[in-house]
């Protein structure tokens, strides 16, 4: 995970300077490149002999080499790095970062620093929770710096509490499950708006209102950290721009938001209307100072701009618009009012008669509604909130790539290009008129239904292949035949198409008579052989989803999973027969279990940011599969005797192989580690990528 990643380390002098080169050390280890940057009074507790020694780089501490009179440059090194840790971070260097005070080479390296940072404070437990200090760490945090809390324990000054520096392989873990994080608005751009308008009484008065802004910061920062471009309208707040990749422009009133809103929004892929925009302006603006009387005061008000309805007309196919409703009554009536009525993808519900949520304050509390339904969170932390809701403007932005492609199929059966064939060799003396008739029935039903609402350019379908071998067959139209599914996803920008699932249904009893058209009604399940085919349709679907979106064929799969409940009814074998735990019923059971999702995760993160990247960069999608079968071990640890794990090497197994066919010795036995784990009894073809030499 830290494979070739440029680590700048800032070491101050702090006694838990000392635990700095264990950190270099495990940094490392890990193959990143470390530049030590030290303060003066840390080479009081450490001597940069020994960060140089373990790192292989110079260490650097003042702005000039006093010898030759170079100059380290603080502007290259913010450039260069992918990351930065200062640890330990004293009192004393968290005031200095926050206020911009640039005495050291520490400290404008940080201001330069163009990539994340993390801070991880080490000091005495007073020190710790001085309001200085607390006041400091949260300007840093607001400046969209990722804080280390110190750890309790007993502390140089023999006291014990909080103030003790993470240890280091927290440390490098934190920063491992930081580069884990999904990129999944990579090459999208976001437009978001946040915190209040103020709307002109006279020079020195307003209409407004109580939002911070800090709800949309936190959105903003979040889209960002995520490979978002990000355009930021704020109104008039005094927080900092959270991320140097967000574009921030800053208005007052509403219709400057509306007409800024209005001019970037087309070239957005979404936008997320979190401000609190205020509804009507007075109709009249003094020039100057309004002088109190002795009578009273009358404002004409006229109505603003409508931000998210002008938007929602505006919006074209493939855009994603989000709002946001702040309500003290009827919440969720009008909340889903004001979703149809703006034309929004989604919006997210807060009250003010939830004790911790709306203005004002770090925590809220949300719902999400959409309209597919809704997802109720708890109370968090406003930057928790901001990953509930760009994960699911993530989420949707990646059906709307689905679903507002341009088909170059028919007007139908966009989703599949399937082919059927069945086998009759085993049956004697029967009339083959009637499997040929089959056989047409079942392409027509399969290639002609409009099983979604998504569209599909041809090049982007799912290639399917329904194999029927009939067992027998009976005068009555009783069919009892083996059934072997496969199904293929294309990858991006290749010829290659690669397997989504593969299985082989053993036993498919059904009842068919020449020239039967076969239909399929999802709430009145009366004939198996459209049962098992609508279930095997919506399970490839949703994973089909799932390979390009986190969790995102989520309803086709809960389709699934609703035929394999209800198709017990119907009496036949193969849905729980036998309490098999390779029934159909099992295998969307297993997809579907909490126990599993990271293998739901990891269809997005294996196809998507790895087969389909592997084509641009083959180190890089080697990573991401490299992480999709770790994903597949935590899963397989979790619930072992899950059927679908042990399925997904099986047909994946040539695949894999061949992935791992260039690659390092160590990538090759951990992988090989855990694949033999997972299915021993394929441990003869995960030995060819240790054999394999290439």
């Amino acid at each position: 995970m830290l494979k070739g990643k440029k680590i700048v380390l800032g070491v101050t002098g702090s006694i838990a300077a000392y635990k700095a080169a264990v950190l270099v050390r495990l940094l490392v280890k890990e193959g990143a490149e470390v530049q030590v940057v030290m303060t003066p009074s840390a080479k009081e507790f450490i001597t940069p002999l020994t960060l140089s020694t373990l790192s292989g780089r110079p260490v650097l501490s003042e702005f000039f080499n006093t010898g030759n009179g170079s100059w380290h440059s603080h502007v290259e090194l913010g450039l260069w790095a992918d990351a930065m840790i200062v640890a330990p971070a004293t009192a004393s260097t968290l005031g200095k970062m926050a206020a911009g005070v640039a005495d050291n080479l520490l400290v404008t390296t940080y201001m330069s620093m163009k990539a994340p940072v993390f801070i991880a404070p080490a000091m005495d437990l007073d020190m710790y929770a001085h309001p200085a200090t607390v006041h400091n760490i949260g300007t840093l945090k607001a400046y969209g710096n990722h804080i280390i809390e110190a750890a309790a324990g007993e502390l140089a000054s023999h006291l014990c509490g909080k103030g003790r520096m993470e240890e280091p392989e927290n440390i490098v873990k934190a920063l491992k499950d930081f580069f884990l994080t999904d990129r999944d608005l990579e090459g999208k751009r976001v437009l978001i708006t946040a915190g209040p308008t103020y709307e002109k009484i006279d020079p020195v008065r307003f209409i407004g209102n109580y939002s911070s802004g800090k709800m949309g910061f936190a959105i903003a920062a979040e889209c960002a950290r995520r490979g978002a471009a990000v355009t930021l309208v704020a109104g008039p707040v005094s927080l900092p721009t959270p991320h140097p990749a967000i574009e921030r422009i800053d208005v007052e009133s509403a219709r400057e938001m509306c007409e800024t809103a209005v001019a970037v929004f087309p070239s957005c892929d979404a936008a997320v209307l979190s401000a609190a925009v205020a509804d009507y302006r007075p109709a009249v603006q003094a020039s100057s100072k309004i002088k109190r009387t002795s009578d009273g005061m009358t404002i004409d008000l006229e109505a603003n701009p409508d931000i998210a309805a002008t938007l929602g007309r505006a919006k074209k196919e493939g855009q994603c618009l989000a709002g946001f409703a702040l309500e003290t009554d009827n919440a969720e009536e009008n909340a889903c009012k004001k979703l149809e009525k703006k034309n929004l993808d989604f919006i997210v519900l807060n009250s003010l008669e939830d004790e911790g949520a709306g203005f004002s304050c770090d925590t809220n509390k949300v719902t999400i509604i959409d309209r597919n339904g809704k997802n109720a969170y708890p109370l968090k932390s406003k930057a928790g909130v901001a990953k509930d809701v760009v994960s699911h403007l993530a989420k949707l932005l990646m059906l709307l790539v689905m679903l507002f492609v341009p088909s170059f199929a028919s007007a139908e059966g966009e989703e599949l290009n399937a082919t059927v064939n069945l086998n009759s060799s085993k049956v004697q003396g029967s009339n083959t008129e009637v499997f040929t008739m089959l056989r047409d029935a079942l392409d027509e039903f399969i290639n002609t239904r409009k099983w979604t609402t998504n569209f599909y350019e041809e090049n982007e379908r799912i290639m399917c292949s329904f194999n029927f071998v009939v067992n027998s067959y009976a005068n009555d139209g009783s069919f009892d035949c083996s059934l072997m599914v496969q199904a293929s996803r294309p990858v991006f920008g290749s010829s290659y198409n690669s397997v989504l699932f593969k299985y082989e249904d053993p036993s498919v009893k059904f009842k068919y008579q020449p020239y039967d058209r076969l239909e399929f009604i999802e709430d009145n399940l009366d004939n198996n052989l459209t049962a098992v085919i609508a279930f095997y349709v919506y399970m490839i679907i949703g994973m089909d989803l799932d390979s390009m979106g986190e969790l995102g064929g989520s309803e086709f799969l809960n389709k699934a999973l609703t035929i394999a409940n209800n198709a017990q009814n119907l009496g036949d074998s193969g849905w729980r027969a036998g309490g098999s735990d390779n029934n159909r019923h099992s295998i969307i059971d297993d997809y579907m279990n909490g126990a599993l999702e990271p293998v739901r995760k990891l269809m997005y993160k294996y196809h998507r940011l790895g087969l389909d990247t592997m084509f641009k960069s083959a180190d890089g999608g080697r990573k991401a599969i490299t992480e999709s079968i770790k994903l597949l071990k935590q899963a397989y640890d979790d619930r072992p005797m899950a059927y679908f794990t042990e399925l997904f090497t099986e047909y994946k197994v040539d695949e894999i192989v061949n992935v791992y066919s260039k690659c390092t010795p160590e990538e090759k036995k951990d992988v090989v580690k855990i694949l033999s784990e997972i299915n021993p009894s394929l441990s003869s073809e995960w030995d060819k990528i240790t054999r394999n030499n290439n």
